[in-house]
Order: structure tokens, then sequence, then C-alpha cells
């Protein structure tokens, strides 16, 4: 049941409600989570664990044309980690950012505690950047060119 489906993080938050058939999370040793729903008022995905699956990359069904979403880069709106940061340019929104240069922006929401938002996209049918909070950063500026100045002098 896993062919044709898109691999995705988790049914519940991930998935797209309006077509949870065809999203599905593998949980490894031949044990996934067959997306489906939203039931019951819900609006949200579902899951139901299955066993005895072979490993989706082994699919021969899975062809180039359905990525897992797990292989999707930073500026597509996968995983980001502070080193994203490096070489963007700093901007004040990403809704603001240019739309052909989403994946080179950053703004900070607060520099002194190292939060900030990395911009992506547009996402299919948006006409602003997204974006993607990051935590624990530092200014990609402050790098080493910051260091001569507060390095104690050799006598």
């Amino acid at each position: 049941d896993l062919a044709g489906r898109t691999e995705t993080d988790s049914c519940g938050q991930d998935a797209d409600p309006s077509d949870c058939d065809s999203y599905f999370k593998w949980k490894g040793s031949g044990v996934a989570k067959l997306c489906y729903g939203p039931v019951d008022g819900k609006t949200t995905c579902s899951s139901t664990t299955i066993e005895g699956c072979e490993a989706p990359t082994a699919a021969p069904t899975s062809a180039p044309t359905v990525a897992p979403t797990a292989a999707l880069s930073c500026g597509d709106g996968g995983d980001c980690t502070c080193a994203d940061l490096a070489g963007r340019t700093e901007v004040a929104k990403c809704k603001k950012a240019d739309t052909d240069d989403c994946a080179a922006s950053f703004y900070w929401m607060d520099e002194s505690s190292g939060l900030a938002r990395l911009c992506y996209g547009p996402e299919d049918g948006e006409t602003t950047c997204s974006a993607t909070k990051v935590e624990g950063c530092t200014s990609p500026t402050a790098s080493p060119s910051s260091a001569p100045s507060s390095s104690p002098s050799t006598a």
C-alpha cells in the first residue's frame, strides 16, 4: 500500500488533510503508518500501523516523480538548521522577500536569543515566500571577522 504514496514526517501534522490517502510515514524494520481520513470531524489525517512492508525506496513504483518529503532541502520546506543561515541575506520579513530569492533570505525574530526564520518557497498557489523557525543560532555575520578585536594581543 506504500506504492504511489508520498513519505511524510507525520500523518497528523505534515500530510495534506485533503489528500490523506496519498501519504505514509516510514517507521523502519518493515513497519509503516498509512495516513487516511480525516475522520469524525477532525481536520488532520489519522494513521494506521501496518507491518511486513518493504522499505519505500525499494518499491519500483515510487519512481523519481514521487520524491519523499524527507529528502526536501531547507529551501524547499525541509528541515532547516542554524547552518542554513550562512550565505543568506537578511530581510525584514519572508513575505516581503523577493519570491525569486526566497531560499536565499532569512530574518531575525529575536537575534539576542538566537531565534530566526529561514525563508523558502513560494509554496504551491502562494505569491509570497514562506518561513520556518530555527532556534539557538548566532548571527552569520558575527563569525571570524569579529574575532581579532576580542582576541588578546601576544606580547
